[in-house]
């Protein structure tokens, strides 16, 4: 199974996050842009009962 990955940052990108990260007290984390899925009716019924039973947020990708 292929896997979303972090993405490869620049030094001057690395500082640019960690100066937000040191503002609003957060964690941020990178990654590559995603190819998100396109769902028909039936299967984004199918995650979203899911995510109820799961209590969870799932997101579809491309693999």
């Amino acid at each position: 199974m292929n896997a979303m990955g972090y993405a490869s940052l620049a030094p001057e990108q690395v500082k640019k996050m960690q100066k937000y990260e040191e503002e609003l007290g957060v964690t941020l984390l990178a990654y590559e842009m995603p190819a998100y899925s396109k769902l028909n009716e039936e299967g984004l019924k199918r995650i979203q009962a899911l995510e109820k039973e799961l209590n969870l947020s799932l997101v579809a990708y491309n693999v």
